[in-house]
């Protein structure tokens, strides 16, 4: 499993790793109860999704998604980040299921909100990339 941090680094974790699981399990509890209304009543800014899309080697790559809709069955979005291990490039639009959803995030009053998995990989980014992300992020709710 490979994951990017909102400035495009990539960490690579283990798909049993415990941490990481556990923010994903968040975020997707969370998913249709905080961003979903935060969205329907555009409560905030830079509305993002992070999905878990299939490589070509049989893992998955998590990369930030601009959704341009989202229905119960279907996200259509458009690619954040520069995609490491599948064929396309930032600005590429991406169609994905709700249920390959693995973190989601939004800005409101100067904070951060969501990114649960950007939470886990602070201790493995560069220190002051860390401590730029952590000020910039709300308690989770």
């Amino acid at each position: 499993m490979h994951a990017q941090a909102q400035d495009d680094a990539v960490v690579g974790y283990e798909t049993g790793d415990t941490k990481m699981n556990t923010a994903i399990g968040q975020a997707r509890a969370t998913y249709e109860s905080v961003f979903i209304p935060a969205v329907r009543a555009r409560s905030g800014s830079q509305f993002m999704l992070k999905a878990g899309i299939e490589t070509p080697a049989n893992g998955l790559e998590h990369i930030w998604i601009a959704p341009i809709s989202i229905s119960a069955q279907k996200i259509t979005g458009t690619l954040m980040n520069e995609p490491v291990h599948f064929k396309a490039h930032a600005g590429d639009e991406i169609t994905f299921a709700p249920n390959q959803i693995s973190d989601w995030s939004f800005s409101r009053d100067g904070k951060l909100h969501g990114n649960y998995t950007t939470r886990v990989m602070l201790p493995d980014i560069p220190a002051e990339q860390a401590a730029n992300l952590r000020a910039q992020l709300a308690p989770l709710p």
